[in-house]
């Protein structure tokens, strides 16, 4: 993941990690009222892009459309490499929606869903800026509970 470009100048991993903290942090902020999993967040946004192919260059078989292709490619790679909940399943599945017609079933899956879209308009925002404010600097993921 971290030899794919996905958003230029992000990789892969890097945009992975980005919607993983995103995630995450909100998860941890909703999960008492929502009980939400913030375990199959985690995973499921880990790996909702794990296509392993630069999308940016036809595949060797011809195939197109990667937009909407690549959730299902993504979710059979970690099938082969994971034991995977249905729920983080349902997350890499319908992660694109509604450029999928895949609707997220769960809380956990819309969440991941939006958090996508959120690192990608961040992502996109970079292009242009080439700087992100720092709140959204960081892909590193703090997988500690904060307490209050």
């Amino acid at each position: 993941m971290a030899s794919f470009t996905h958003h230029r100048p992000f990789t892969t991993l890097e945009h992975s990690i980005r919607v993983a903290q995103i995630a995450y942090n909100w998860s941890i902020r909703l999960e008492r009222t929502l009980h939400l999993d913030t375990d199959a967040i985690t995973r499921g946004a880990l790996l909702h892009d794990f296509f392993l192919y630069d999308w940016h260059h036809l595949r060797p078989d011809g195939s197109r459309w990667h937009g909407f292709r690549h959730p299902r490619i993504a979710c059979q790679n970690a099938e082969r490499c994971f034991l995977l909940s249905e729920k983080e399943k349902d997350i890499i599945l319908s992660h694109m929606w509604p450029l999928t017609p895949r609707m997220p079933r769960s809380r956990e899956a819309f969440l991941v869903m939006v958090a996508d879209k959120m690192a990608s308009i961040q992502e996109f925002r970079f292009k242009f800026k080439r700087e992100l404010p720092p709140s959204e600097r960081r892909t590193s993921l703090h997988l500690s509970k904060q307490t209050k």
